[in-house]
């Protein structure tokens, strides 16, 4: 009988240091989960954009229309800063100041807005709205030289990459983005052609932008 009662007494103890051992391991979980959690919130995904490319062929040339860009992560306030020309917060930082989304590159010349554009490099900036001038919010391109063979002006986890130097615009127009499209949450730029024409379009956001360039 004192044996049956010293196993029970054992098999009590062990139960009772198990499920404090379970408890105790319970909360270090959720301690680490919480940490984790803590870490994840605490990432930048500005920091994260990298350098995407789309192109189209058009005919016999190869890369005849070819865009890069960064996965920029879609930010509403900020682009509603750039839409309406006013940023109370940032010291009108987002609202003055050129943003130059992508890097152009014509293998062959093209026609926008009546304007010609001859093979080579050109930013697509974007300037913000001004509501002092009433002047809407425009996209121009820009030609400009990259500072070394196929480079761009653009740089990974830099969403504040400044329009290039020497950049001269080319051509330019009052645009507007369509709202109401599928959210995403990092631009998106998506090319292709018609015969010669070439269709740029800038998905950003629940935004939607579409360009035509006439390949020569």
């Amino acid at each position: 009988m004192n044996t049956l009662k010293n196993t029970r007494a054992r098999s009590l103890v062990a139960a009772f240091a198990f499920v404090a051992l379970m408890s105790l391991g319970g909360s270090v979980f959720a301690q680490d989960g919480m940490s984790g959690m803590a870490q994840e919130k605490k990432v930048d995904k500005r920091k994260l954009t990298t350098i995407q490319t789309t192109s189209v062929d058009v005919g016999k040339t190869k890369h005849a229309v070819e865009v890069r860009y960064l996965d920029l992560p879609w930010g509403k306030a900020t682009f509603g800063y750039i839409e309406t020309g006013v940023d109370p917060r940032n010291g009108q930082y987002y609202a003055k100041r050129t943003w130059p989304i992508a890097h152009l590159r014509l293998a062959a010349p093209a026609k926008y807005q009546g304007k010609t554009l001859a093979p080579g490099d050109y930013a697509m900036i974007i300037t913000p709205k001004n509501p002092e001038t009433k002047a809407g919010m425009k996209l121009s391109f820009a030609s400009f030289k990259p500072a070394e063979a196929n480079g761009t002006f653009l740089v990974p986890g830099n969403v504040f990459v400044e329009t290039p130097k020497d950049a001269a615009v080319v051509a330019e127009k009052e645009i507007a983005f369509a709202e109401g499209a599928p959210l995403v949450e990092q631009l998106s730029i998506w090319t292709g052609k018609e015969g010669k024409t070439v269709s740029i379009k800038i998905h950003y956001g629940d935004r939607t932008l579409t360009e035509k360039l006439t390949l020569q």
